[in-house]
């Protein structure tokens, strides 16, 4: 009389034990039963240093996240990017704690300077190459001669964000003319900057409006024509335009290493970036304008871009200036790591050392 009672008791047993079999199977039951490591059974995340945050509609998601899905699909291992300062980046990778790094040109010699990290890749934009160039230009029967005469006139840029914009601005500079005479504006006392899609509205803009100058892309200008072109009909040619001077050689934004990096995972990740990325994700790196990665390029050629990267960039201030938040909690803000995971993508702020420690 015992046995169905016996049996009712075992039902629940089994049915646990079939399930963990099912989805269980001969793999690692803390990777499976807990796959986002919340328990903490896993090893800690590979971890991947960024400094920008570019959200892409319509999802509001940062441009790196679908390579960062399939760097972690790759390696089968959790992947973390981690918004931080250069100078934080600098300090987690001289420890270990960060792997890699995502970085912008500008910010290679300050992130190595201290000889925690080195080139693994450098990125291939979407002409196929890992460097672009600027020429800024005047139309061709203009009296501008030389960048330093070209003062107070309207200056058209690339779209918003792109590099040549900063280079260009940086080669005036060098040339003797102030920042504010770069861009005056539309009218007297305005700071509204001109942008426009690409070079060859760049160029159109210049050429109407007679008194103005230009930054357009090196590429572009090399596959226009040399005569008998129309700007109008979109079928640019050389003589539409007059070269004053070109901005600095700008490299790509380099993935790094850091020297403390186990040599076969730094192998595998250089695997995905230049065998596994340019043939199962093209769409993530076209979220970043990339077309894949290319080998390491000498890292000097970082140097006139950190240049104007320190001449350009706003000052923030780097400790507390408000008494509440002086002491550790200041301290820890300065130090804290931003875990993209961890915060939601609306409530980022524009400057990190802005955000709460975590």
């Amino acid at each position: 009389m015992n046995h169905p009672r016996a049996v009712r008791g075992c039902g629940p047993q089994v049915a646990g034990l079939l399930l963990l079999a099912l989805f269980g199977g001969c793999q690692d039951t803390a990777r499976t039963v807990d796959p986002l490591n919340v328990l903490g059974m896993g090893g800690p995340p590979i971890r991947v240093g960024v400094t920008t945050l570019d959200l892409s509609p319509p999802f509001l998601l940062p441009k790196w996240e679908a390579l960062r899905l399939g760097l972690s699909h790759y390696l089968q291992e959790p992947v973390q990017f981690e918004l931080m300062t250069p100078r934080q980046i600098r300090v987690h990778m001289g420890t270990g704690r960060l792997q890699f790094a995502m970085l912008q040109p500008g910010e290679f010699a300050e992130v190595v300077s201290a000889g925690t990290g080195e080139i693994l890749a450098v990125p291939l934009n979407l002409n196929n190459q890992p460097y672009r160039q600027g020429l800024i230009i005047v139309p061709p029967k203009s009296t501008i001669d030389t960048l330093s005469n070209a003062r107070s006139l309207r200056f058209h840029f690339l779209p918003v964000g792109d590099r040549l914009n900063d280079a260009a601005i940086g080669a005036m500079i060098e040339a003797g003319v102030p920042r504010s005479e770069v861009t005056p504006g539309l009218l007297p006392g305005l700071s509204m900057l001109t942008y426009h899609i690409n070079s060859l509205e760049v160029a159109k803009s210049v050429v109407v409006e007679d008194k103005a100058v230009g930054v357009i892309d090196e590429y572009d200008y090399n596959q226009w024509t040399q005569t008998g072109g129309s700007l109008l009909l979109l079928r640019p040619s050389k003589d539409q335009v007059r070269i004053i001077g070109k901005t600095v050689r700008i490299p790509g934004g380099p993935f790094v290493v850091s020297i403390k990096t186990d040599p076969q995972l730094r192998e595998r990740v250089r695997t995905f970036l230049f065998d596994e990325a340019p043939r199962k994700h093209r769409l993530a790196l076209a979220a970043l304008n990339y077309k894949g990665f290319a080998p390491p390029v000498d890292a000097r050629d970082y140097e006139p871009v950190g240049k104007i990267w320190r001449l350009l960039k706003p000052t923030t201030p780097t400790t507390p200036t408000t008494p509440a938040a002086t002491g550790s909690a200041g301290r820890a803000r300065e130090s804290q790591p931003w875990r993209w995971s961890c915060l939601a993508p609306m409530s980022i702020p524009p400057s990190c050392d802005a955000l709460p420690a975590i």
